[in-house]
């Protein structure tokens, strides 16, 4: 069989592989077009698909401005051969022979119990206060907080139900569906954020008539101001999690709070403990061997 198909990699790009994505998040697919137009299409774009070598990727990887872009880059250039070898196009997928780069270990700042129980403090009356506290209760996604809605919380029960999320994508609000099937939830705030909530009750978004951008520059501002502890909007996600765990939370708890498909997810990225939950954990163990 002649496998030579006189075809570009931008021809296949333009006509055949973007058509077939069009069923993903926008914002999926603004991140593909992004990561075509400055770094897949400016190098392979005039290269015929069937003359794509290892070699040349792995020195075009090597040549990224970062290990993040370059990591992006080679996950959407890896998708397009593989569709291209799956649709008869290809002989062989060329992406096998390239190592990719490994992730490092990302270690996200958090805030410690302390620092959280001052943030909710600081923001008491704020405009923002009910984002906030489901933000930093709730182990939510960022979308999913700025989604929320009043009717989604039972204030009887505690009970939040996550049934969409809030972007901000090319300039415009675009609401999504869940994550996943997992990420489309019911979660539970604790008793304290009930009482407030109660109190300060509203209609329609808890961030009222703000998009995501306006959001997050006033958080930050306001937390300039106090001098309040502060982290990244996502990282109030990651706090949650980690000092839950930290309070002997299961992970697999833990791990169904915040949506995840697995609980491997959930260790990979949240179970770090410190030291001193670390000395505890071996002053327990050591107390049960002793005592034998």
């Amino acid at each position: 069989m002649d496998w030579k198909q006189e075809m570009l990699v931008r021809e296949f790009v333009n006509d055949q592989w973007m058509p077939s994505c069009r069923g993903l998040r926008e914002c999926t697919l603004i991140g593909y077009r992004s990561a075509l137009d400055r770094h897949i299409l400016p190098e392979f774009g005039d290269v015929e698909l069937d003359e794509v070598s290892a070699e040349r990727i792995e020195l075009w990887m090597a040549g990224m401005p970062s290990e993040g872009a370059a990591r992006k880059a080679w996950a959407v250039f890896r998708s397009i051969l593989r569709k291209a070898m799956r649709w008869g196009l290809l002989e062989r997928d060329p992406t096998i022979q390239v190592r990719p780069l490994k992730r490092t270990d990302y270690q996200p700042e958090v805030l410690d119990a302390g620092q959280i129980r001052q943030l909710l403090q600081g923001f008491y009356g704020h405009p923002l206060e009910a984002w906030l506290i489901c933000s930093a209760t709730l182990g939510l996604r960022t979308e999913e907080a700025l989604g929320l809605e009043w009717g989604d919380i039972n204030l009887t029960t505690g009970h939040v139900h996550i049934r969409r999320g809030l972007q901000w994508v090319a300039g415009h609000e675009l609401t999504v569906e869940p994550k996943t099937e997992l990420s489309r939830r019911t979660v539970v705030l604790p008793r304290f954020a009930v009482m407030r909530l109660r109190q300060i009750k509203g209609k329609g978004r808890l961030i009222g008539d703000l998009n995501p951008n306006q959001v997050d520059r006033r958080y930050r501002a306001w937390c300039r101001q106090h001098s309040l502890p502060c982290v990244p909007r996502r990282n109030l996600r990651h706090s949650w999690a980690t000092t839950a765990l930290a309070a002997g939370v299961d992970v697999a708890v833990v791990s169904r709070a915040l949506g995840h498909s697995s609980i491997e997810t959930t260790a990979r990225y949240y179970l770090r403990p410190d030291l001193d939950v670390l000395k505890e954990a071996q002053k327990q163990w050591a107390n049960t061997i002793m005592s034998k």
